[in-house]
């Protein structure tokens, strides 16, 4: 978007907000003169306050918390003061001037530059609020208090855009009418906020440092997963004092060493490996050159501003009492309850039970035990949880894996006992273990990329790699796969993955609308192209296309009639998609209908599923007024 219409944006927004009761900083009003083409637009520079609730709009940074606007004073005072000094300074700096005579201009000159300090230079006109960030990543806007973001959100510069085949309202209506809903987001977030209290929490967070070893000497025993050393002196080819290596796998004749990024993790650059001998890693430990470390797990406590909704007490004895027919005969204890919300209606009551009671859970309790006890017998395998097609697949990989290996190994070993000296071509030692390295990575891909493949799941494949070396078996990457499902099955995986990816879409309740069956979706689904003129809808459509899929047959794979229609670069740009449409393949979808304002509006059948689609997919939480 041009400078221009940010700038016009920003500007209809402050007169908005002065009219809500907002004050408005660094707002300069339309100075633009056509009688002597003089261009100078009205301009703002974002920052807004209204009862200790800061509004930052287009905010990279921190140049304007606690700005203060000068207004410079020039005059002729000030020019006269300082022409009084040079004279003085002349005079007395003068051979021919006497003692005395030096010393009364010594006196005047202080005196002169005392008047010129107490002139003002300038006057603060406005100081701006203080706020403690910029704008997040992705944002446009955000609202702070007491150094704490309260709301973010983008759609700032999207007040000043208009629909210019929309015949039905003017540009100035539709501008208009942004405007005011950009307003209303930041009076509701104002209003919510009023009824939360502050609280100074201290939460844990977990760091990781770096503790170095007193080690001067390690064998070959001592070089395992974990053994890491740092660059205490820099050497040449990138071996840069500070970098930080760790044990990668064992050669034939050294050890291979990876360096570590900045998050601490292994890079699988081969420009950034080293191959070092245990000889030569105790000569750089005897030299100082680098000192093993180890990565320990600290936990801290920092200080964070939580709002809570305000705690209001009563006791027992102050709540109306509520006629019923219910006689217990346990003795209540009258106790004060802090209650939080609209629970006010509720009594709480302290009952004390009889010892016959205590006897009676003592023995369900035993009893309950000798049965949970009888599960630890029970072990269950990986091998079981998975189908016996997936077993087969697995079990061939593994066994092609291991015939490709040890053909390498032998080839190895018959060429090293050839003479080899004058040919050229021939397979180095650093060529022989890349292709090891390579030929492990492959067999625990198609491990990976079989089950993500046929069961619809997200495995990240580095993650397995890590910590397997070139033992390993089938059942060690089906072992890793299961602890990335987090306890899930497959399918409940898969499940999951759809409901969080349309989740995370509507993340904010602002953007789901619910009204007698038809639920509307404001997910960015299209957009304009401003170089080809014409709407396009976005890759998203594909992800409600799948959870529409899962919650209409439970069918974890897309909607193929969906797909084909609105999803490609072809069909996303048809101007047909912009029309009702009912899917025949949906039972309880009677209609789609997708508009170029980026929202997208779902007929049910019935109101109740409307709702339930919008609960466990988009995460719809129905707000009580």
């Amino acid at each position: 978007m041009w400078y221009g219409d940010k700038q016009e944006a920003r500007v209809k927004i402050a007169m908005a907000l002065v009219q809500k009761g907002w004050e408005i900083y660094g707002f300069k009003n339309d100075e633009s003169d056509a009688m002597i083409d003089y261009f100078s637009p009205a301009d703002w520079d974002g920052i807004a306050e209204k009862n200790g609730f800061v509004l930052c709009i287009d905010q990279n940074n921190l140049r304007y918390s606690g700005y203060e606007q000068k207004e410079y004073i020039g005059g002729n005072a000030v020019y006269k003061t300082n022409d009084r000094i040079k004279k003085l300074e002349a005079m007395m700096n003068d051979a021919a001037s006497s003692e005395n005579e030096k010393a009364s201009c010594a006196v005047l000159i202080e005196k002169e530059k005392e008047k010129v300090g107490a002139i003002e230079k300038y006057k603060v006109v406005e100081t701006y609020p203080k706020f403690s960030f910029a704008n997040p990543r992705g944002t446009s806007w955000h609202i702070e208090k007491d150094g704490q973001i309260i709301a973010k959100g983008k759609g700032v510069f999207a007040v000043n855009d208009y629909d210019w085949e929309n015949k039905e309202k003017t540009e100035k209506q539709q501008k208009a009418e942004k405007v005011e809903a950009l307003i209303n987001r930041f009076e509701k977030v104002i209003k919510n906020t009023d009824a939360l209290q502050a609280e100074v929490i201290q939460v844990p967070v977990t760091v990781t440092k770096e503790i170095e070893k007193t080690v001067t000497e390690v064998t070959e025993s001592d070089i395992k997963d974990g053994f890491t050393f740092i660059m205490k002196v820099g050497y040449t080819h990138g071996k840069y004092k500070g970098n930080k290596y760790t044990f990668s796998y064992k050669g034939e004749h050294y050890n291979a060493f990876a360096q570590l990024t900045k998050n601490n993790k292994p890079s699988t650059s081969m420009g950034k490996s080293w191959s070092l001998t245990v000889d030569r890693l105790n000569e750089l430990l005897k030299k100082g050159h680098i000192v093993v470390i180890e990565f320990v797990e600290v936990t801290e406590y920092k200080e964070k501003t939580v709002y809570r909704k305000t705690a209001r007490k009563q006791t027992v004895s102050n709540v109306p009492t509520i006629a019923t027919d219910i006689i217990i005969n346990e003795i209540t204890e009258e106790f004060e309850v802090t209650t939080q919300g609209d629970n006010t209606n509720v009594i709480y009551h302290s009952f004390k039970t009889n010892e016959k009671d205590t006897e009676d859970k003592e023995m369900t309790t035993n009893s309950m035990d000798s049965v949970f006890s009888k599960f630890d017998s029970f072990e269950i395998s990986n091998d079981q949880r998975i189908s016996s097609e997936d077993m087969e697949f697995c079990q061939e990989q593994e066994r092609t894996y291991k015939a490709v290996l040890n053909a390498y190994v032998n080839f190895k070993k018959e060429l090293d006992g050839v003479s080899r000296s004058s040919f050229y071509g021939v397979m180095s030692n650093y060529d022989y273990e890349k292709s090891l390295l390579e030929i492990r990575n492959s067999f625990i891909n198609n491990i990976c990329f079989y089950f993500q493949k046929n069961y619809n799941v997200t495995i990240n494949g580095d993650k397995v790699m890590k910590g397997l070396d070139f033992d390993v078996t089938h059942k060690d990457i089906v072992d890793i796969i299961f602890i990335q499902l987090d306890g899930f099955t497959f399918n409940e995986k898969a499940e999951k993955e759809i409901k969080d990816a349309t989740k995370e879409m509507f993340k904010h309740g602002d953007k789901i609308t619910l009204k007698n069956g038809k639920l509307v979706l404001d997910g960015y689904f299209a957009h304009f192209d401003s170089i080809w003129r014409e709407y396009r809808l976005s890759e998203k459509v594909e992800k409600i296309f799948k959870s529409l899929q899962l919650f209409d047959n439970g069918s974890l794979t897309s909607n193929e009639e969906l797909k084909s229609k609105y999803c490609g670069y072809d069909n996303s740009k048809k101007i047909d998609n912009y029309e009702r449409y009912s899917p025949s393949t949906l039972d309880k979808v009677k209609s789609i209908k997708f508009f170029k304002n980026g929202k997208m509006e779902i007929e049910f059948d019935t109101h109740q599923q409307a709702r339930a689609f919008a609960t466990e997919y988009c995460g719809y939480k129905k707000v009580a007024v």
